[in-house]
């Protein structure tokens, strides 16, 4: 069975629309919430990202404030959704990873906490998809071995055939 992990370029569709929004929200439609998992990093991004959207007037300050509740309530308060945490040690192991593939410190920390989460699975014979719309961070867990699925350049089918996986 596959667990999915949203990093916040692919999560921030869940809440303002865009390329990718639609399959997105497939995504938390078909799959159970305990088969989803995040870095508790993407909490503070994904807020900062929404005040941004408020601020430039992408999004007006109703619609602020109905995502920020929806938000909150599906993930900062909800308890279904894997969060994982951020470690002395998981920054630590994400540093090489930086070097490796040029990816800024965010990004490595992400793909450290995949893989780690990813090999833990597969001890279970299952397996991770990494969930973003990130170039770089993709051909990284790429080329880690991890299953990797981008909703901006995806569809519904290639999602399913994850989904069911």
């Amino acid at each position: 069975m596959n667990y999915f992990f949203l990093d916040t370029s692919a999560l921030s569709k869940r809440y303002v629309a865009e390329i990718g929004t639609p399959l997105v929200n497939h995504l938390f439609n078909t799959v159970p919430k305990q088969r989803m998992i995040a870095s508790i990093l993407m909490l503070g991004e994904l807020v900062s990202i929404l005040v941004r959207k408020k601020n430039s007037g992408h999004i007006s300050e109703m619609v602020y404030l109905q995502v920020m509740a929806e938000f909150r309530a599906e993930l900062a308060d909800e308890i279904g959704i894997m969060l994982q945490s951020v470690s002395d040690d998981l920054v630590r192991a994400s540093l090489p990873l930086i070097e490796q593939y040029s990816l800024n410190a965010t990004d490595a920390i992400i793909l450290r906490s995949a893989l780690n989460v990813a090999n833990a699975l597969r001890a279970a014979d299952d397996d991770l998809v990494l969930v973003t719309t990130d170039i770089r961070l993709s051909n990284a867990a790429q080329s880690t071995k991890l299953l990797v699925w981008n909703p901006e350049r995806s569809d519904q089918s290639s999602l399913n055939v994850l989904i069911s996986l």
